[in-house]
């Protein structure tokens, strides 16, 4: 029977359990795991429960890659499956934009471009590839367009609710919002205030639209997240309509009371690898883990730091490592309601092996996706070698 045996690799197994250094992990010609044992010196290998990534948001950058060109969904997302494979990610959450702004870059119509596409690519990419709907509540065609990408996918995993407007901007001023996200767009500091400069026409129907996208979460099913919550009241009001993920708390007053009211907190590997946010002043990933008020890091941007992060905290003490590494794997798993993403004996491997060196960026050597290898380069020459028996 023929098997295959990664050697020479610390093992985080995952559930907070220990790490288990020189190890060496049998698999079954199904990807089973069938034994963890001694083995060789680890060295820089380590092997880790792959990813789960609940906020990838970078499809506008890569899809419009230059002022005059626009890429379609199928181009970019290909690619992008294999940046987050090598980068360790099994389950990667997009967001599919539910709003209309021209100066972002963002057309309405995209959403449920973006969930027709990952429904036709999905069952052939690397990862497991799901929507997290992101759901601008100014836009007047915010909760049609959820409605639309509702019908066009059976992987929508996460529903969000964000409030762009001067009085919830992630900025504690509107000179600080105006200066970054011109940057950011490629607009006029005239042009940011004017995106974030709501009526009150249209703020008075916010909290209509708010119940709104709850009640629709509530009825498909899917997990509802609030995002850039400023204060105790914001999250107050996002767990009173249902919400039980606070996503990007901008205050360590609002992830407090997040846990305290027992919902998911969830902030940016990229805060966590940089040791701060792109947002002056607000709270830091590293703090917030090491305070218990951060239990799930997305990689917002960047999917190379998801699995970097954990590292990082490790180094910088917030956590230990086989701590830090449940926050990009069995927290955010148990958001989606998954099931165990632990290196455990008769379960199929689900695991990202990387060379983590401390002079040189991240190596992802290999991706199992439920004991199916779905990406390697050179496997041999990183312990992994097939045994027939």
């Amino acid at each position: 029977m023929a098997h295959t045996v990664i050697d020479g690799v610390t093992v985080a197994v995952g559930a907070g359990r220990p790490l288990r250094p020189n190890a060496a992990v049998v698999l079954d010609e199904n990807g089973v795991v069938i034994d963890i044992t001694d083995g060789a010196p680890s060295g820089d290998l380590f092997l880790v429960p792959a990813a789960v990534d609940l906020h990838l948001d970078n499809l506008v950058q890569r899809r419009n890659p230059r002022a005059t060109v626009s890429l379609d969904h199928d181009a970019v997302l290909t690619v992008l499956d294999a940046e987050c494979a090598a980068a360790g990610i099994a389950t990667v959450c997009i967001a599919a934009r539910c709003e209309d702004s021209p100066r972002k870059g963002i057309d309405i119509a995209d959403a449920a471009g973006l969930a027709d596409t990952v429904e036709r690519l999905a069952p052939v990419l690397c990862c497991d590839w799901r929507i997290h709907a992101r759901v601008e509540l100014t836009d007047d065609g915010a909760v049609d367009a959820l409605q639309a990408v509702l019908a066009a996918s059976t992987r929508v995993a996460l529903i969000s609710m964000i409030e762009t407007s001067v009085e919830r901007s992630r900025f504690a001023s509107l000179a600080e919002t105006r200066r970054f996200y011109a940057q950011d767009w490629g607009v006029s500091e005239s042009e940011v205030e004017a995106v974030f400069r709501v009526d009150e026409a249209r703020l008075a129907q916010v909290g209509e639209r708010r119940k709104h996208v709850a009640a629709l979460a509530f009825q498909h099913g899917i997990p509802l997240a609030s995002h850039d919550d400023r204060t105790t009241a914001h999250i107050e009001e996002a767990f009173d309509l249902g919400a039980r993920v606070a996503e990007f708390p901008l205050t360590l007053d609002a992830a407090r009371r997040a846990r305290d009211l027992g919902m998911h907190v969830v902030l940016g590997a990229p805060n966590a690898l940089r040791g701060r946010s792109t947002s002056t002043g607000n709270v830091l990933a590293a703090d917030a883990v090491a305070a218990g008020l951060c239990d799930v890091l997305c990689s917002d941007y960047l999917p190379s730091s998801l699995q970097a992060a954990p590292h990082a905290l490790a180094a910088a003490g917030a956590a230990p490592l086989e701590t830090a590494v449940d926050l990009v794997s069995s927290n955010p798993a148990a958001v989606l309601g998954m099931g165990s993403v632990a290196i455990e004996v008769g379960r199929p491997l689900t695991a990202s092996l990387r060379i983590i060196r401390p002079d040189t960026a991240q190596v992802g050597a290999a991706l199992w996706r439920d004991g199916r290898l779905v990406f390697g380069r050179e496997c041999r020459a990183f312990g992994l070698s097939p045994v027939a028996g």
